[in-house]
């Protein structure tokens, strides 16, 4: 199957950044696909990342940062008999309602609005099927790009935030699940996240971390973990409690303020 990836903030950034940003990201799929032991294809199309795997791909695809949604996907050139010809592949039946979404970036001979009325006439003719912009049975998205087309039904939501490395390393103190989804939330933003840990978490980080390069230390104390994150380069301690402290190096506390996190954090 092929999916079309969307970014979270990564198309917020200069060129240069969201270059660097969308390596960190193929290369973190890349990491989790062989993690799975499952091969995937990854290509760079008109400005989008577009994926061929297997179904199961789904499901890394929702836990990898910096993807805020994905779409399997029928790709085509951006012709709008191609287009039309691709949108009538899909599963809609006689009677049933639908709407067309046309979104559009580049120079065509041709606006979105053309793009709806020519396939929407087509697919209500043939399939004899009604057209409902309020509230459609089936949605149909077209994304025509500079010169590829993709058509879809379903988007996938994602964990958003920023590909995994891509923010710098921290240390994060552990000492009970606070702490847990605390760590998660920095690696959901993109931090290299390490763990000092005061007892044996090491099950729960597994499942946390999966795929994703981190090292595990055993401390007694925060001070502790401050010598740990100074003598490897860790830029900032993170914890889950809400209590401050002072150290020599910046201290982060995801949760504060968001207590609705402290419920379900990683899916």
């Amino acid at each position: 199957m092929l999916y079309l990836i969307r970014y979270s903030e990564i198309g917020l950034k200069s060129r240069r950044v969201r270059t660097m940003l969308e390596n960190f990201l193929i290369n973190d799929i890349k990491n989790a696909c062989k993690y799975y032991g499952m091969e995937a294809s990854i290509k760079k199309l008109d400005g989008r990342i577009v994926i061929e795997g297997e179904k199961f791909i789904e499901e890394i695809l929702k836990r990898i940062g910096g993807i805020r949604s994905f779409s399997p996907v029928a790709m085509t050139g951006v012709g709008i008999d191609e287009i039309t010809e691709k949108a009538l592949e899909l599963p809609i039946k006689e009677n049933e309602s639908f709407a067309l979404r046309v979104r559009k970036a580049g120079k065509h001979s041709y606006a979105s609005r053309d793009v709806a009325i020519i396939v929407g006439d087509a697919i209500r003719i043939k399939r004899k099927a009604k057209v409902d912009l309020e509230n459609p049975m089936h949605e149909i998205f077209i994304e025509i790009r500079q010169q590829h087309a993709f058509i879809f039904d379903r988007i996938i939501d994602a964990i958003g935030g920023m590909p995994y490395g891509s923010q710098g390393k921290v240390l994060a103190f552990i000492e009970g699940n606070d702490d847990l989804k605390a760590a998660w939330l920095m690696v959901r933003r993109g931090c290299h996240v390490d763990f000092s840990l005061t007892e044996d978490f090491e099950k729960e980080i597994k499942e946390m971390m999966k795929w994703r390069r981190h090292t595990i230390f055993y401390c007694n104390s925060m001070h502790e973990t401050e010598k740990l994150a100074l003598q490897n380069g860790a830029k900032a301690i993170v914890t889950g409690k809400e209590n401050f402290i002072k150290l020599s190096i910046p201290v982060f506390y995801p949760l504060l303020g968001e207590e609705y996190l402290r419920k379900e954090v990683w899916q």
